[in-house]
């Protein structure tokens, strides 16, 4: 009877798991859920058996066997949480705490950390051994810093967003409570009650995940984005029309008026710029189209297949960005090309990069815009098996204790409604995707300079990209 709620629980999170994972594909968040659903069912499974042997013998194999999973369990958790919160900087933290799993998980089949197990009304548990506090002072930190992280992502969150992470906050909660297991390991005579903890987290996590779109956030704006982009381009097309034929009507309109066929004294200057109608339209509708390019690209950038990066010219993908990027008036004037070789070329997407250069031009034209003055230099050259591309702007350049957020997901300096916070974030993503890294430097009122390093072909960095896995058609 003890081993019902345990094997139930197992159960239930190595389904959601797996359902997670086929329904999301392998992303960045659906990973370390995978790995802490796998290391509950695990733990929960192991119970179960432990809860109905009569063996000594095997008794003491399973406690040690659970106890493997218990001790990585914590640190899963919070890498699930540092992805929900979009805080790549915990990763030496994350490292290091997996690093301390290892070494318990080494010391397991001595008594350091589990020193035997105990015989209850329930069945056999293991009891903690010298090094077992460690542990749990380690379960402690990592989940007031998951509850941190949660709390800080959250204040810059808004709507649908802040509610995601008020489910992760109280599915934390709830996960953290199951700690009180630790005492039956300190010899307190009681049934482990943290299984029904951990089934009302994963509940909690599965709303999250299923109604809020948890796992994969951005399908509902990619969706949107996808059908704003045929609209935008039908727009377009009738833009062109009208400005096609618009110089015949407009001429056969003054001659109407210059003949007397037509008496127009009050509109004279409104057809005037009626006329101009047509050309502000297609600019609208290029600025747009390549805004709603840049959300797709970045809302289904880990869908990145690496076994089709080819070598490409930066030189051609500069060209392309500027050709292509919506300028308003005076803006490309600001922008000046250093001359690039035409044979430097880096293994990896084009159409990435173009999307990465639209971000950093559209960043950098709104702070030159809001200080009134500055210029865009753009340059690329090869350095230690990198093709090492450098855009630079003399606007009013970033505070020191702004600049270490800048790659974050969601943070934003600009007021609430010109910006959502994700064109640095993707350019992060796109370039570590790329097998490169992208960098910032900035002086205030001086210049802030973006590096983007991404590998030359065949070199030892394009050779160690290991391959992404293919989506299927299940993947949204």
């Amino acid at each position: 009877m003890y081993a019902i709620p345990t094997a139930f629980v197992s159960a239930m999170f190595v389904v959601f798991g797996l359902y997670v994972v086929i329904t999301q594909g392998i992303t960045r968040l659906s990973v370390p859920f995978l790995l802490m659903c796998s290391a509950t069912f695990a733990w929960q499974g192991t119970w179960t058996l432990l809860f109905q042997t009569e063996d000594p013998h095997v008794a003491g194999l399973l406690v040690r066997a659970g106890y493997l999973f218990i001790l990585f369990l914590p640190t899963t958790f919070y890498h699930f949480v540092t992805e929900v919160a979009a805080r790549r900087r915990e990763r030496p933290v994350l490292l290091a705490s997996y690093g301390l799993c290892f070494v318990l998980a080494v010391l397991l089949p001595g008594n350091e950390v589990v020193s035997g197990y105990r015989h209850y009304f329930f069945g056999y548990y293991p009891l903690a051994g010298p090094l077992h506090p460690l542990h749990v002072l380690q379960t402690v930190l990592l989940a007031l810093r998951s509850a941190q992280l949660l709390f800080g992502a959250r204040k810059q969150a808004g709507g649908q967003a802040r509610r995601r992470l008020d489910l992760c906050l109280a599915a934390l909660g709830l996960y953290s409570f199951a700690a009180v297991d630790y005492a039956v390991n300190y010899g307190y005579p009681f049934y482990p009650p943290g299984v029904l903890f951990i089934a009302l987290s994963l509940g909690l996590l599965a709303i999250t995940i299923v109604r809020y779109d948890l796992i994969h956030p951005y399908a509902l704006a990619a969706t949107i984005a996808h059908e704003i982009a045929t609209p935008l381009a039908t727009i377009g097309m009738h833009a062109d029309e009208i400005a096609s034929v618009w110089s015949h009507v407009f001429n056969g309109y003054r001659l109407a008026v210059a003949h007397g066929l037509y008496e127009d004294h009050e509109h004279s200057a409104q057809s005037e710029r009626i006329s101009q109608l047509a050309t502000a339209i297609r600019r609208e509708v290029s600025g747009t189209s390549a805004m709603v390019e840049m959300a797709l690209a970045s809302f289904t950038l880990e869908r990145l297949d690496r076994s089709r990066f080819s070598a490409h010219a930066v030189q051609q993908c500069v060209n392309s960005a500027l050709e292509r990027y919506p300028f308003r008036a005076g803006e490309r004037e600001r922008v000046t090309v250093l001359p690039i070789d035409a044979t430097l070329r880096f293994s990896g997407s084009d159409t990435v990069v173009v999307f990465m250069l639209f971000n950093l031009l559209k960043n950098a034209l709104h702070a030159i815009h809001v200080s009134g003055d500055g210029q865009i230099t753009i340059g690329a050259l090869e350095d230690h098996e990198f093709c090492v591309l450098q855009f630079r702007d003399t606007g009013p350049g970033i505070a020191p204790d702004v600049l270490p957020h800048i790659f974050d997901a969601f943070f934003s300096t600009k007021r609430h409604g010109s910006g959502a916070g994700m064109g640095l974030a993707f350019c992060r993503r796109a370039a570590e995707l790329l097998g490169g890294s992208i960098e910032c430097a900035s002086v205030r009122g001086v210049h802030t300079t973006f590096t983007v390093r991404l590998p030359l072909p065949g070199s030892a960095a394009d050779r160690a990209l290991p391959e992404l896995p293919a989506r299927d058609a299940r993947r949204r």
